[in-house]
């Protein structure tokens, strides 16, 4: 019986397995110079994506010496953001550092389809700029780029 239950609320958070198309993993990085220069910070980490919900495992978070940085996600379905996360700011130091944040869930549950589609921001704080990582649950790859 306590395995049903657990089945259920399973099913009813959704987190039951998505489709194995969907991109497992994520780099955003923010690039000084337009992208021609250093190294300012970068987020990695998987993607583990259910019925409804996603969670970012294992994320990490660069901040190059003498940089400091945040990294934020956000879970979309269409137009509509279903759940965000935000670190706090990072610096890396005179030798530059990572920085382990761990499993950031992400929950599409209270919306038929949940989310499909993350969006991934490392923000360089001291030179404004953003490196990004989209990431759609029919995708195979996330897109990626820095504005």
């Amino acid at each position: 019986m306590g395995v049903a239950i657990g089945m259920l609320a399973v099913a009813v958070l959704g987190f039951s397995p998505a489709a194995s198309a969907s991109p497992a993993s994520f780099v955003a990085k923010a690039v000084h110079a337009n992208g021609a220069g250093a190294l300012g910070v970068q987020g990695t980490g998987g993607l583990a994506w259910y019925s409804r919900s996603v969670t970012l495992t294992s994320v990490k978070f660069y901040a190059n010496a003498g940089e400091c940085g945040y990294l934020t996600a956000w879970g979309w379905q269409g137009s509509t953001l279903l759940d965000t996360y935000e670190t706090g700011l990072y610096c890396g130091g005179s030798t530059g550092q990572w920085f382990t944040i761990g499993n950031i869930p992400l929950d599409g549950s209270q919306v038929s389809g949940g989310i499909t589609k993350v969006e991934v921001y490392v923000d360089d704080y001291y030179h404004y700029v953003t490196g990004y990582a989209y990431c759609g649950r029919t995708n195979s790859v996330c897109t990626t780029g820095q504005f």
